[in-house]
């Protein structure tokens, strides 16, 4: 995010995003980021562009040493020693891990996904980031998640949802339960209530292109105690990786768990 530029709409790597979107953006980084942006983190962001997020980051963030990964070189330069520039794609596990040795061996406390847009490349980063590079109670911001609904992207398409409504077999259903002769017989009614019940639509299909898709998967980790539970779910119960993910325009923001 070049948060240096305040236009009505802007272009972030070639992204445009509106003012609403913007307006999520820097409420989140000032509710999350506000109250530790003294402290001395480990800061890494994916996608810099020109590096005029990173500038901002070191203004920001006074005692923070400040990590930048983008394709290309970055042509900005620095107040302090405090920012250093990598260049490598954001699916490279190998320039991730090396960035994190050099500059975060510790883990880092925060990491933005400004990069490629592209759903598989910022799933490949977030899950090798976040497991083996993020510190427990860390955040993790994606930016411009909404490229999914963009046909110009590789891995996106124009989304046409389907009006909310009962299926033609749930509205059968509901007009013979309501019916004189089923309601006057017991067993009639108890038949075509548990029909109502069990045969009631069970998927509901959204969009899953690109960015979108991969947003969603992540709202299925929030779910890991419900997917693991011993009497409904498959698999060793486990909690969820992530403490909160909280999910608003154009932004996610994730929490990793304590423990």
């Amino acid at each position: 995010m070049r948060v240096s530029d305040t236009a009505a709409m802007k272009s972030v790597d070639e992204v445009p995003i509106d003012k609403m979107a913007l307006r999520h953006y820097f409420e989140n980084y000032e509710t999350y980021l506000g109250p530790i942006r003294t402290a001395p983190l480990r800061f890494l962001e994916l996608g810099v562009a020109r590096g005029d997020s990173l500038k901002y980051w070191e203004s920001w963030l006074p005692n923070a040493q400040i990590t930048g990964l983008d394709i290309n070189p970055c042509p900005a330069r620095f107040e302090s020693d405090r920012v250093r520039c990598y260049v490598g794609e954001q699916q490279d596990k190998a320039v991730l891990d090396r960035m994190a040795a050099e500059r975060a061996p510790q883990g880092f406390d925060v990491i933005i996904d400004d990069a490629s847009h592209v759903g598989q490349l910022s799933r490949l980063s977030f899950w090798h980031l976040f497991q083996n590079h993020l510190k427990p109670g860390g955040y993790y911001f994606i930016e411009d998640w909404g490229t999914g609904y963009w046909r110009q992207y590789p891995d996106g398409k124009s989304y046409r949802p389907q009006p909310p409504a009962l299926s033609p077999h749930e509205k059968l259903l509901d007009r013979l339960h309501r019916s004189g002769l089923v309601q006057a017989v017991y067993p009639l009614r108890k038949l075509t209530g548990w029909m109502r019940w069990n045969l009631v639509r069970r998927r509901f299909h959204g969009h899953d292109r690109g960015m979108v898709g991969f947003v969603k998967e992540l709202i299925d980790e929030c779910g890991a105690e419900d997917m693991t539970h011993p009497d409904f779910g498959v698999g060793a119960p486990r909690a969820s990786r992530f403490d909160w993910m909280r999910v608003s325009l154009g932004h996610v923001v994730i929490r990793k768990a304590a423990g």
